[in-house]
């Protein structure tokens, strides 16, 4: 009888998104993300093994202040490496309730911001995990972080893509993968370059949200969240599959533009039906190239916004939008015909200041013919006097000549 109403209860709980807590005390696992060999991510000075490390320790710290809760980390060194079943199979020795595991990301062409939780595809699984990672998402968006949401993925035999999540499966492990910010782009910079302190609070942030899920209690911290409402996640009947399709709706329309200063003034609408819009971005050149994401605001259609287009050049503007999944679709491009530079108009001081070096400059070049006319002028005189004085000796040689032979005839 007493294992009926467990059971029942157990049900109850699962159908309301409650957490079931088999164990007394509950067990945490916690795997910070790769290890030994297996750098992670890597951008400047920063290796995601060591940040995982410093995030893992401060979590398991901070959760152990709460009362019925044992922590473990699956290793306490980030020069240790170990595959992911093994990480799976230690979290199950354990007799884990739940495995987080806790990364930093990247993306190909370092654009992407923001953090985002892993969850299985899979019946209760899918359940548990997205209702921790809910109040994840809620502390990291409190954090300031930008939400990339809570996601499923899928290899190519329609299992769970994260070997962690999928070894963890296997075993009836509950596990979602952590993913607290990208270390290649500016927006999230903020979050992680301060050094270990920055980190440790992603570690008492997740122990928080380990502690809501849970209902634990804390004197020493002054918290309880012993009736703190858990998300309401059904168990799906059938796989999550994730969305591999492009947003469906991605329109442009200008709405003004000030050809004095350039200024122009868009309307952008995007619509996904199967997820939800995350970025969007604008191109000047057709899509060769593109300006830097921007959030798209959430469960909204539309977002307005200005762009200072470029004087004396065409221009075919182009919106595009990303989703969840990061698939894009661009808009019909708005053919601009090139601008021109704007005639400023003088004021009165700096009109005289104009004519100002007007008067100068014709005065320097009054100056300076002038000077060349000198110039000619002394180099004329200089050859009429060479003439002059040729003609002077040429007569006197000529008379000296005729008085010598005069006075020889005398003789």
């Amino acid at each position: 009888m007493k294992k009926i109403i467990f059971f029942i209860l157990t049900i109850l709980f699962m159908m309301n998104g409650i957490p079931v807590q088999a164990n007394e005390p509950v067990i945490i696992v916690l795997d910070p993300g790769h290890g030994g060999e297996n750098l992670g991510a890597e951008y400047g000075d920063y290796v995601e093994k060591d940040m995982t490390m410093v995030v893992a320790k401060a979590m398991k710290e901070e959760l152990e202040k709460y009362e019925g809760v044992t922590v473990y980390l699956t290793h306490e060194s980030a020069e240790t490496d170990m595959s992911l079943k093994e990480r799976a199979e230690f979290a199950k020795e354990k007799n884990a309730d739940f495995l987080f595991c806790l990364h930093f990301n990247m993306s190909l062409d370092h654009n992407l911001f923001g953090a985002e939780v892993w969850v299985s595809a899979f019946d209760d699984f899918y359940a548990k995990g997205y209702g921790f990672a809910e109040i994840e998402m809620n502390r990291l968006s409190e954090m300031g972080l930008y939400s990339r949401g809570i996601k499923t993925r899928l290899n190519d035999k329609g299992e769970d893509y994260y070997g962690i999540i999928r070894e963890s499966r296997e075993i009836d492990l509950n596990t979602v993968l952590i993913e607290h910010c990208h270390l290649d782009q500016e927006r999230d910079k903020v979050f992680y370059t301060q050094g270990d302190l920055q980190l440790e609070e992603f570690g008492r942030l997740d122990a928080t949200a380990v502690a809501q899920y849970f209902r634990l209690k804390s004197p020493e911290l002054g918290k309880d969240y012993s009736d703190y409402p858990i998300p309401v996640v059904p168990v799906p009947k059938q796989v999550v599959k994730p969305d591999l399709t492009p947003p469906d709706v991605c329109a442009l329309k200008m709405d003004s533009l000030d050809e004095t200063t350039g200024k122009a003034v868009f309307t952008l609408t995007a619509k996904d039906t199967d997820s939800c819009v995350l970025y969007y971005t604008y191109s000047l050149d057709g899509g060769a190239s593109y300006a830097d994401l921007e959030p798209f605001p959430k469960e909204a259609e539309d977002i307005t916004f200005t762009v200072d287009l470029p004087f004396e050049k065409d221009i075919i503007f182009t919106g595009a939008a990303y989703n969840a999944y990061d698939r894009i679709t661009e808009s019909d491009a708005i053919e601009i015909t090139a601008l021109s530079s704007p005639q400023k108009e003088m004021t009165e001081p700096e009109e005289a200041e104009i004519y100002e070096e007007i008067s100068l400059s014709e005065l320097a070049k009054e100056l300076e013919q002038d000077q060349e006319n000198a110039k000619q002028g002394f180099q004329t005189y200089q050859i009429i006097m060479i003439i002059i004085v040729s003609l002077m000796v040429l007569v006197m040689t000529i008379l000296v000549s005729r008085i010598i032979l005069s006075r020889k005839r005398g003789r």
